[in-house]
């Protein structure tokens, strides 16, 4: 098998070629009004909102910084703007049952028409009213009506007088409303009680018996003046219901002839009619009216509460379908809360405070909610589920639903809703969803997936230009040049990971356009140029470099101990990435391996003692899988082996060090020193295979920051394997250094390729030194096992001559 070669210059970094650009900075691009590289969740997204039916709302899904949000409000705001404005709605006071308000729907825009209509003839009632009330007309009416049923009660009483005079007996008023016969004297004055008690018994009896006689016809009489009285109050109804809808004139006639059209408007407005007649003390006694609790806090105080018009959603006839986002998405916020009121002890409510939620403003349109958000919001999902499910909004308290409230509430009719939710997570969530809720799928059919990067052809790179200059102009930044965006598209690549693709990752991308633009604007440049956006990558990465230092310091004072010179048997530079949140760093590592007789086990040691990784430990029986198929096929292994990652006292996981373990191995079982000036990663199979791994180009640039530190020798140089060249783009310093010839980059596809590199020596040579090691220990093996079978025989034969001896007695 052939040395691979170093990888040439042309293999480590794909720059942008300026003859693909043609502009010279972002002032003349137009900026970016479409989906970039996301043509498959924008397809998604024009079936949910095309597909008027429940159960198709929506779940865009994909990792952080994408710009999921901007995207989906962007493409949401477009389709809305092709739609018509939704209905209005208001709740209404129910004069029969208050409890139970009324929710009444007008065409968009008249729900405000009405509201003003119906304040107007309220207002004009408050002055109406009172005015038919207090004129001479009505006194005069009134006083009539008095007076009529007055006199009949008088003359009814006067006759009744006078038909006991002869009984000697005397009318007279006991109580107010009350009657009674007493007997008079001979004046016709009534008897007191001393003159009553000295007459005989004779005449007391007499007395008594016209008595009764007359409370008969008495009581008779009162029946009669009870229904003068009833009659009297019918006609002064019948007089106030007059003069009031006298006062209510053409206002009242008119309403209902402008909203003829509208059956719930003509019912109300016929309640509220009868309504007026029952409730005249409301405009009679303006003084008492507000003095209430809901008054208290009334929008219009100069409206009984009664009469007032809840109109929670409404539109102007301009507007098209609402696209509406809800940052914090609680219970309430999403589907709406009936506020309560304590004015002097007393808590109270009425319809109208009805409070609306994100659901009742997107209705007829769209809602967008952050699914982080609501599910970590106490019965907002439910809340969602429930109104999503049903098709309605009813809006209680969750106090009522939870039953940990006895009191009176309202129970608001439900409004019918006709909205595509806009849930926006990561695929944590979708999964929790899809596993532990059995009604996520039935509500959000749609899934659209928004990709993190997107192939690197010259169509896509302008594209991107495009979305370069978009950021510019939404943010207010100074201009990109060509070679700044170009630049950029290059750092975007490697974001990626991939010479062939470009990271969609649009918060990276907007962070580095706002560094850039300080660092120009502090040095008063009209544009961002190049030398700008590498002045903020390197800023970032010395932001982000104080654990970086901290190691190389501890590497190059030989804390850490790490070769970069010489040969050394059974110890390999692996090489691993640590780092968080946006900044990762390559770190190289000492892997050792020592081999000793045994049967063939190799001991992984960060698993013995809980450091390591299932996916580690799962590299290290691959590798051991390729051992016994390279040596072990026939027979067993003599050799037990143990492998550690030196001096490291954190958590180690992934398999892309199997290749380094592997060829840790190697060198130990063959006793052949490996190269130090030399690192390598890669993950094994069983085959020999060199895979692929991640974070390659912060791994070679971690191991060129030793080498570099120490000296660059023009021996160092990294192994990788063949399928991560592509993903290539190393920094300005690792290039300049592989230019120059002090640093080398190898790839390789087997694990005989980095076995000749490290080890210096043909892989079939070294597998030969293996194998007659390996054969020696069996042969050894096998003496000391025959060894053993004399002794067994010899002693199998002494213990049979015993038993044939003669017992001596």
């Amino acid at each position: 098998m052939r040395t691979p070669k170093p990888l040439p210059l042309s293999k480590l970094y794909k720059a942008c070629r300026a003859s693909d650009f043609s502009f010279a900075s972002t002032q003349t691009i137009p900026p970016l009004d479409s989906f970039i590289g996301q043509e498959r969740a924008e397809e998604a997204l024009c079936f949910a909102t095309a597909v008027k039916r429940k159960g198709y709302s929506i779940f865009a899904v994909g990792h952080d910084g994408l710009g999921k949000r901007t995207m989906v409000r962007r493409f949401l705001e477009k389709r809305a703007a092709k739609m018509e404005a939704p209905s209005d709605w208001m709740y209404l006071h129910d004069f029969v049952n208050p409890r139970k308000p009324w929710a009444v729907r007008l065409p968009c825009g008249l729900g405000q028409v009405f509201k003003a209509d119906l304040q107007a003839f309220i207002l004009d009632l408050k002055q109406a009213i009172p005015a038919a009330f207090d004129n001479e007309g009505f006194f005069e009416r009134a006083e009539k009506i008095k007076d009529y049923y007055s006199e009949q009660q008088s003359d009814a009483l006067k006759k009744l007088a006078l038909e006991a005079e002869p009984l000697q007996l005397k009318l007279v008023l006991q109580s107010p409303g009350g009657y009674m016969f007493v007997p008079a004297d001979e004046e016709g004055q009534p008897m007191e009680a001393d003159a009553f008690s000295a007459l005989n018994d004779e005449q007391r009896k007499v007395f008594r018996e016209a008595i009764e006689q007359m409370e008969k016809k008495l009581r008779v009489l009162l029946r009669q003046l009870a229904q003068i009285e009833k009659q009297s109050r019918l006609e002064q109804q019948a007089l106030n219901e007059e003069v009031t809808n006298d006062a209510l004139g053409e206002g009242l006639e008119n309403l209902l002839t402008q909203y003829a059209e509208y059956p719930r408007i003509e019912a109300y407005l016929k309640a509220l009619h009868k309504d007026l007649i029952d409730n005249l003390a409301i405009f009679l006694d303006l003084d008492e009216e507000d003095e209430d609790a809901i008054a208290s806090v009334s929008p219009d105080k100069r409206i009984p509460t009664r009469y007032q018009v809840n109109l929670v959603i409404s539109h102007s006839k301009s507007d098209h379908a609402p696209v509406i986002e809800e940052a914090l998405p609680t219970h309430n916020n999403i589907v709406g809360h009936i506020e309560n009121v304590t004015y002097q002890g007393t808590v109270a409510t009425d319809f109208s405070l009805i409070r609306p939620g994100a659901l009742h403003r997107a209705n007829g349109g769209f809602l967008l909610l952050n699914a982080e958000r609501i599910l970590s919001q106490p019965y907002a999902w439910d809340g969602l589920k429930l109104a999503l499910r049903t098709g309605s909004l009813r809006i209680d308290t969750l106090e009522r639903q939870l039953s940990v409230s006895g009191s009176v509430s309202l129970e608001p009719e439900p409004i019918p809703l006709t909205c595509t939710v806009a849930l926006l997570g990561d695929y944590d969530i979708l999964n929790a969803l899809q596993e532990q809720d059995p009604e996520f799928m039935e509500l959000f059919k749609v899934v659209a997936e928004f990709e993190t990067e997107m192939p690197r052809t010259v169509p896509n790179q302008r594209l991107y230009s495009r979305l370069i200059s978009s950021m510019v102009n939404t943010e207010s930044l100074l201009p990109v040049s060509k070679q700044g965006v170009m630049r950029m598209i290059e750092e975007a690549s490697r974001m990626a990971e991939h010479q062939g693709k470009i990271s969609l990752n649009a918060a990276e991308l907007s962070h580095l356009l706002r560094e850039a633009d300080y660092l120009a604007t502090r040095e008063l440049k009209p544009c961002i140029e190049v030398d700008d956006v590498r002045k903020a990558l390197q800023a970032r990465r010395r932001r982000a470099g104080l654990y970086p230092e901290q190691m190389l310091e501890s590497i190059t004072e030989d804390f850490i101990m790490i070769s970069s010179a010489g040969e050394r048997i059974g110890q390999v530079n692996g090489l691993t990435v640590v780092g968080g949140h946006d900044f990762y760093h390559g770190q190289p590592s000492r892997i050792t391996a020592r081999v000793h007789y045994g049967n063939g086990e190799v001991l992984d040691i960060e698993r013995s003692v809980h450091l390591g990784g299932s996916m580690h430990s799962k590299g290290v029986m691959i590798l051991t899988g390729f051992l016994c198929g390279l040596f072990g096929a026939e027979d067993s292994l003599p050799l037990d082996a143990s492998l550690v990652f030196e001096q490291s006292y954190a958590g180690v996981d992934g398999d892309s060090a199997s290749l380094g373990e592997l060829v840790c191995l190697l060198s130990a079982m063959a006793e052949v020193p490996v190269k130090q000036s030399l690192a390598v990663t890669g993950s094994i199979n069983q085959l020999g295979e060199v895979q692929p791994i991640g974070g390659v180009n912060e791994k070679i640039e971690g191991f060129f920051e030793v080498c570099q530190a120490r000296g660059l020798t023009g021996e160092q140089g990294v192994i990788i394997p063949q399928q991560n060249v592509m993903q290539l783009m190393l920094r300005e310093e690792v290039l300049e250094a592989v230019k120059q010839k002090q640093f080398h980059i190898w790839a390789v596809s087997q694990v005989e390729e980095a076995v000749q590199l490290l080890l210096g020596l043909p892989a079939k040579k070294v597998y030969e030194k293996i194998s007659d090691r390996l054969d020696r220990l069996r042969e050894k093996d096998n003496d000391d096992d025959e060894e053993d079978s004399k002794d067994a025989k010899e002693k199998d034969i002494k213990e049979k001559d015993t038993k044939s001896e003669p017992v001596k007695k």
